[in-house]
């Protein structure tokens, strides 16, 4: 029986990872646990406790999770150690997710101390044993944990209410007040720049309604002080420079959605890819538009990627029905975890818990009313393969269950009002990006229980051969590539899917025509039409359908830096269900530098009607991002650099 010490952990989460191999599967040859700095077990792991089986133990008995043989196999055990999942933990093996939400052997108060993991054969037989290879412990601490700061020097003169607190050099603080202690939302009062001495502050006069103060230190200068996009280059160059580069703070076409608008408290909410200023480092950001007063708050870090500088790793939101505002962080395959995050209090983007990490890339999260969530994502099984998994709580999640693997798939999908999930995606040929072509569709009315063609035909799942059911278009045999953007649905319930087809990966002329296309299902078949032409694969734009009209909203016009990611950004209008278009305004023009993603909020709503970045494409550059209208005539700016605790954008129209 072997003890290994590590340095204590008290919050967040705690990965034990190992290879491990027994040399019977018959008898038990191996258990592995963690402790605490005293006290009993928690997870607790057996190999052969039960007979050919991989248990774990639940405080009363062994149960089984997976058959056990004597190969290597890859082992993960997922503590959480605070938060709304302490006390219980997940298993992997291989890769993949077999349990979640495992209850420890021994309960333990919260802040207790981990630095314990025990090795070992209990009551084996005799001659049998196990090998325990490459073992690493990795400690995730968790965010947005409360500082707590003590209002000293409280008085009240006249016309006048005054507080006082120690700062920190190189610090900001933010003094927020309540109304009432059960009210959940605080609102901000003044931002006060710490300078390693005791800092004042006066409010308004004592005859006013009584107020709570508290005070919340804030992210470093130069963390959430502005709304500052990240800018990313892929490093694939070619004759016009690299395959997609410049500002990708609205990146990618599927991460879905970015914004959420909520009309219970008349605000859009909104995550993006965040930078360091004048740096490469990706934070997730995520923020609030108030329609009300046209105003915004500093941005709140959610996570701070750590070196990460790939947008890639960028965020999607959900809404559940009490208003909580849910953050799925995209991983990238198995070497970066996906996480997700819970805010605080409903309908605020103030501070979020962390609820869990998966293996998780490209998350597409809704939450459905009535039924929870269904989240469609992609997993580097064999290629970018496509899966989904759904959950009443957002805490305990289904097995992942496959929806396709046809050498890779980019996808891109959306949820119907009565609950209906479709998506439509291509295909990867032998595994190369550089060659996605064709178009699939699939829907289902029953949260993943059975899968069809919009004409209702049924669809074997996994789809793993080119020419099944779930394909609309053979773009392959015409040697043209498929780029996806949005997916909407018409005033029939329809799917409506907006696309590029281009006639090569690289930027440049040898590319075109690169059509915006619209595909459309009538009830009987899938009919086209193109929208327009522009310069580069990665000019993402979104499709909006309203009673009386259908809309695009994108980087279809050449910028500043032209053959590149991105260009002037216009809107588009059909009168006729997407047959033909016409271009009714250009939203930007002689511009700085490319504007990059036009996003689709989930509910739009004026003004925040669409969200997008801007960047120079050719060359590290500082990246804005920017909200615009349904009219097409008024765009706004979001601050780049904040002083205060609110700000108005920055109208540009």
């Amino acid at each position: 029986m072997d003890f290994l010490h590590f340095p204590p952990v008290s919050d967040g989460t705690l990965t034990v990872s190992l290879e491990a191999r027994a040399s019977t599967a018959a008898t038990r040859t191996l258990d592995v646990f963690l402790l605490p700095d005293n006290g009993g077990e928690t997870c607790l792991l057996g190999w052969g406790t039960v007979s050919n089986q991989l248990a774990y133990y639940d405080g009363s008995q062994w149960r089984a999770v997976r058959h056990l043989d004597t190969n290597w196999h890859h082992v993960e055990m997922i503590s959480y150690l605070s938060g709304p999942r302490f006390g219980t933990w997940d298993l992997k093996v291989d890769g993949s997710l077999l349990a979640t939400n495992l209850p420890w052997r021994n309960h333990h108060p919260p802040n207790k101390a981990y630095n314990r993991l025990r090795l070992g054969g209990i009551r084996g037989v005799t001659g049998s044993y196990a090998d325990v290879d490459n073992l690493v412990i990795t400690a995730e601490g968790a965010t947005g944990a409360p500082e707590v700061f003590y209002l000293t020097n409280i008085s009240v003169l006249t016309n006048e209410f005054r507080l006082s607190f120690e700062t920190q050099t190189n610090a900001e603080y933010c003094i927020e007040y309540t109304r009432a202690l059960t009210n959940e939302v605080w609102s901000p009062l003044a931002i006060v720049p710490g300078s390693g001495l005791v800092a004042w502050f006066t409010n308004e006069t004592a005859t006013n309604a009584a107020r709570f103060y508290r005070v919340k230190k804030l992210p470093p200068p130069g963390y959430a002080d502005g709304y500052r996009g990240i800018w990313f280059t892929l490093g694939q160059f070619s004759s016009y420079g690299d395959k997609y580069s410049g500002g990708l703070g609205t990146y990618t076409a599927n991460h879905i959605p970015l914004a959420i608008y909520a009309p219970q408290v008349n605000k859009t909410f909104f995550t993006y890819g965040g930078t360091l200023k004048d740096k490469r480092h990706l934070l997730i950001m995520v923020s609030e538009y108030d329609h009300a007063t046209g105003q915004v708050p500093r941005p709140t870090l959610v996570l701070d990627k750590h070196g990460v500088n790939d947008p890639h790793d960028n965020a999607s939101l959900a809404l559940d029905d009490q208003g909580f505002l849910w953050v799925f962080v995209s991983g990238r395959a198995a070497a970066r975890p996906g996480w997700i995050f819970r805010s605080r209090t409903p309908y605020s983007s103030a501070s979020f818990d962390f609820i869990r990490q998966d293996e998780m890339t490209y998350p597409q999260p809704r939450h459905i009313p009535g039924f929870g969530f269904f989240t469609l994502f992609t997993k580097y099984t064999a290629g970018r393969e496509l899966y989904w998994m759904t959950s009443s709580n957002g805490v305990t999640w289904s097995p992942h269950r496959k929806l396709a693997g046809i050498g890779g798939h980019y996808q891109v999908s959306n949820v119907r009002a009565d609950g209906l999930v479709a998506t439509f995606f291509n295909r990867h040929p032998g595994g190369n990006v550089d060659k996605r072509t064709d178009i699939y569709y699939a829907q289902t009315a029953d949260y993943g229980a059975t899968w069809t063609t919009a004409a209702g035909v049924p669809l074997v799942l996994p789809l793993t051969t080119t020419n099944n059911p779930a394909r609309i278009f053979d773009l392959a045999s015409e040697g043209k590539l498929m780029y996806t953007c949005d997916l909407n649905f018409d005033t029939n319930g329809h799917p409506v899917l907006l696309y590029i087809v281009s006639r090569h990966y690289q930027p440049g002329p040898g590319g075109d025509p690169r059509e915006w296309t619209v595909a459309r299902w009538n009830g009987t078949q899938w009919l086209t039409s193109v929208v327009c032409t522009s310069d580069h694969n990665y000019d993402m734009g979104s499709l909006y359908i309203l009673p009386d009209k259908w809309l695009i909203i994108g980087p279809t016009q050449v910028g500043p830096q032209p053959w590149q990611t991105g260009g002037e950004m216009a809107l588009w209008t059909s009168v006729d269900q997407g047959q033909t278009w016409t271009m009714t305004r250009q939203l930007t023009a002689n511009s700085l530098y490319n504007h990059t993603y036009a996003r689709r909020p989930l509910n739009a709503q004026d003004p925040f009607f669409a969200f997008w970045a801007d960047g120079q494409p050719t060359q590290f550059s500082p990246s804005r991002l920017y909200f615009g209208d349904s009219s097409g005539s008024n765009v706004w700016r979001l601050p780049y650099e904040m002083t205060a605790p609110l700000a108005t954008p920055t109208p540009l129209n």
